[in-house]
């Protein structure tokens, strides 16, 4: 079994999920910190391996072999970090709002989707605690359909169970589901998916950081279809250990006729605020899988 296999797995997370309750900071900072350097001496595991691929290319493939080997300690690091606040903190709703930090816009955005004035699909990357940052804004109250992946792990089943929250409906990827969150963007609901996970098989590539990728275009496809604007949601962790929650101004969908050019425009459009946030923190982008496979074997090792 790969180290990726075991922490996206049931037991994985169940081992997680004990560890963060049992163990009070600063403790259970020095365990997650402990096991992410574990995880990380693991050179040749996929999970690492992609780690050092992902942050060669959005440092612009400036880093060495060194270089990479911090780099990648450390996006575990802030991993382990991540995942130790949420599930120290999942079921304590006060806590988990402490931990937060939302933009006035953002508070403004959970207000209107309260109301089904809030027609957007707003999408994210796995940038800091984007889980954290989807259950605290449940508890805050927003109103909203998650589009997950299609074949979750049993880990991400679990995942996904713990990010649940009233108002909050959490749906794996299918054509029910979309046309579904298509009705709900008319009805003046609000969508959130992810963008920056690759889609493997996937034929038609965008361009993220100069490179070719095979990522998910549905997040255009379905605000095209409900004619709503997209906009990109961000968390980071500031200095002081809180996760700031902020959204982009909206970005409307353009219509030429041609639809399979204006997917790619504005899927493109889309990518180039999503490339702006990674790029203001690159170590806190919590990508574990190859976005750009075709360039594995040029990274240093």
């Amino acid at each position: 079994m790969d180290i990726q296999d075991l922490t996206t797995s049931r037991y994985g997370v169940a081992i997680a999920v004990a560890l963060a309750r049992s163990l009070r900071p600063p403790l259970g900072y020095r365990v997650a910190r402990s096991l992410a350097d574990w995880i990380a001496s693991f050179h040749r595991s996929r999970l690492v391996r992609a780690i050092r691929l992902n942050q060669w290319v959005v440092h612009g493939k400036t880093l060495d072999s060194e270089e990479l080997t911090g780099a990648a300690r450390e996006v575990l690091r802030h991993a382990a970090r991540c995942q130790y606040d949420l599930l120290r903190h999942v079921h304590d709703s006060a806590a988990l709002l402490r931990m937060i930090r939302l933009d006035d816009e953002v508070k403004r955005l959970i207000a209107a989707s309260q109301r089904d004035e809030a027609p957007c699909v707003v999408v994210g990357s796995h940038l800091s605690n984007f889980d954290l940052a989807i259950k605290a804004v449940g508890v805050a109250g927003v109103k909203a359909q998650i589009l997950a992946i299609a074949t979750p792990t049993s880990g991400y089943v679990w995942q996904n169970r713990l990010r649940s929250a009233p108002g909050v409906e959490i749906t794996p990827i299918s054509l029910r589901a979309l046309a579904t969150a298509v009705e709900r963007l008319r009805r003046g609901g609000l969508v959130v998916t992810g963008v920056d996970r690759p889609v493997p098989g996937r034929k038609e590539h965008l361009t993220f950081f100069g490179e070719d990728a095979a990522l998910p275009t549905g997040h255009v496809r379905i605000a095209m279809d409900a004619g709503v604007p997209v906009r990109v949601v961000s968390t980071r962790m500031e200095e002081d250990g809180v996760y700031r929650i902020s959204v982009s101004e909206s970005i409307p969908m353009r219509l030429s006729g041609n639809r399979k050019a204006d997917i790619r425009e504005n899927a493109q459009r889309v990518l180039a605020v999503v490339e702006a946030h990674i790029r203001e923190r690159p170590l806190q982008w919590l990508m574990f899988y190859p976005v750009w496979p075709q360039l594995m074997a040029q990274v240093p090792q």
